[in-house]
C-alpha cells in the first residue's frame, strides 16, 4: 500500500540522518517486514550486504538484564564484559551493513542505555 511505502520510504531517511530509528507499531503490523525490505532495499542500490539481528530484550529473565543485553563494567578490575548487543556489534563485519533489532516491548529501563550507545 502507499502507506506502508510511505513507512519505508520514511524509515530509509531516518536512518540516513541517525544510527538508530524506533519502529513501532501493533503486534502483526508489518514492523520486521518493513525492517527487512528496507535492508534489503538498500543492499539491491549500492550492494552493501546487510543483515539484521533480532533480540527479544524481555527474553533476559535476570534481575541484571540490562547487563546481559548491553554489557558491564567491573568496579574492582575495570574489565568490560560484552553483552548480547556490544558482542555481536563488536562482531559485525565492516563490509556489511549490520542492525541490531530489539523486537518488543520498549521498556525505558533498557532503552535510556540507547542514548550512550
Amino acid at each position: 500500500s502507499a502507506a506502508w511505502l510511505a513507512k519505508a520510504h520514511q524509515l530509509r531517511s531516518v536512518l540516513a540522518l541517525s544510527t538508530g530509528a524506533v519502529v513501532v507499531g501493533q503486534t502483526g503490523s508489518g514492523k520486521s517486514t518493513l525492517v527487512e525490505c528496507v535492508l534489503a532495499a538498500l543492499e539491491s542500490i549500492d550492494g552493501v550486504k546487510g543483515e539484521a539481528h533480532w533480540i527479544d530484550p524481555k527474553a533476559l529473565v535476570s534481575d541484571r538484564y540490562k547487563e546481559l543485553l548491553f554489557g558491564r563494567l567491573d568496579a574492582t578490575t575495570l574489565e568490560w564484559t560484552d553483552g548480547v548487543c556490544t558482542a555481536l556489534l563488536r562482531s559485525a563485519s565492516q563490509k556489511k551493513r549490520t542492525w541490531l533489532c530489539l523486537d518488543g516491548d520498549v521498556d525505558p529501563a533498557w532503552a535510556e542505555n540507547l542514548n550512550s550507545a
